[in-house]
């Protein structure tokens, strides 16, 4: 379904509002909570493209970063994200990214973005301070016309997008909200030439490139000269022309012989995972092996989770993913502690049985 619907996109134009609304609803099958029986009309859809009705539209609250500090989160009810839902597969289907984008992006990952970046003598690291909610409604709307104009032929269809995937701030502007669905494939149309502009000044530099979100990457194999001041000055001087502003507290000069990383990932000869990652698997998995599921949860959620509620089980299943993801199947890390998991979910599993029998 999805393929057919993508193929469907892909060579689309849509000149009007009622061709917009005809092709969200025909997406639809792809969005959770989307009631089949009952196609969206307009009216329903434009319900939420007033800015007042947007205020309301949204759940606000806060997350600990891991850095520290919070970050703000503005949640959309569920009408609102499924509408956006359904824009974020039609813009999807229809955007190609620039090849230096890793973020966001179908087929792409944090590994992909740290192998650009392998064997350098020198890697800059920087961050894009409060990224999505500096990018605006006006240069969203900019963007769709310069990128996507030829799909999306009307100024109205391009408008309508805009106003029902952005949210007034405190200000009273107009921005990409942290939370919904279609922030992160906007932000990618918005910087798509931004990122043109930087891999242009890393050919000048001799370097490599890379943005991961709103994490960017310069790296060289030569000369740490070539990430001397006037060339940060000049990477700083295209990020304030897009609006945009560089987090200083995240910024790096990273030598070799230092530990060199890029999105989380450790890149020196070949890309891996922090010991500390490791180290905290391997944690998880003996807490299960010496106390049992029921007492490791529980030890788990009080030591590890910082009150929230996780399940031990899914924590080590994704991280065990990650693992694989960057070292590879073949790794022997990989393979024993995959091994240790796989263990003891068949013992848990044979122990459910014997529970069940004993009923």
């Amino acid at each position: 379904m999805r393929a057919q619907i993508a193929d469907y996109l892909k060579d689309l134009t849509i000149g009007n509002r009622k061709e917009l609304f005809e092709v969200l609803n025909f997406i639809s099958p792809l969005v959770d909570c989307w009631s089949l029986a009952e196609p969206k009309s307009g009216r329903q859809i434009m319900r939420y493209a007033s800015a007042n009705a947007r205020k309301s539209a949204y759940v606000e609250f806060s997350i600990p970063k891991k850095s520290g500090g919070q970050r703000k989160i503005s949640a959309p009810i569920k009408p609102l994200k499924t509408i956006q839902s359904a824009i974020n597969i039609l813009i999807q289907s229809i955007f190609v990214p620039d090849n230096h984008a890793t973020g966001f992006v179908l087929d792409r990952s944090v590994k992909d973005n740290a192998l650009i970046h392998v064997g350098q003598t020198c890697i800059f690291n920087t961050d894009l301070e409060n990224f999505f909610t500096s990018i605006t409604k006006i240069m969203v709307r900019r963007a769709l016309h310069r990128e996507l104009g030829d799909k999306l032929q009307s100024k109205e269809v391009i408008n309508i997008i805009c106003r029902l995937c952005t949210v007034p701030n405190s200000s009273g502007i107009e921005v990409l909200p942290q939370g919904a669905p279609t922030s992160p494939v906007l932000s990618n149309i918005v910087l798509k030439s931004f990122d043109k502009y930087m891999s242009k000044l890393a050919e000048r530099m001799g370097c490599n490139y890379s943005r991961y979100a709103d994490d960017i990457t310069f790296s060289h194999s030569k000369s740490i000269r070539r990430m001397s001041l006037f060339w940060q000055s000049r990477i700083y001087n295209i990020i304030a022309g897009y609006g945009l502003k560089v987090n200083e507290k995240k910024t790096k000069t990273l030598v070799s012989g230092t530990r060199q990383e890029v999105t989380g990932v450790i890149v020196g000869d070949k890309i891996n995972v922090p010991r500390s990652y490791i180290k905290h698997l391997r944690v998880l998995l003996h807490l299960w092996e010496k106390y049992g599921y029921t007492q490791a949860q529980i030890i788990f959620t009080r030591d590890f989770c910082k009150g929230k509620e996780k399940n031990l089980v899914n924590v080590i299943d994704g991280k065990i993913n990650y693992l694989e993801m960057i070292k590879g199947k073949e790794d022997s890390t990989y393979r024993k502690l995959k091994s240790r998991f796989n263990c003891l979910q068949w013992k848990e599993k044979q122990k459910s049985n014997q529970m069940q029998k004993a009923i």
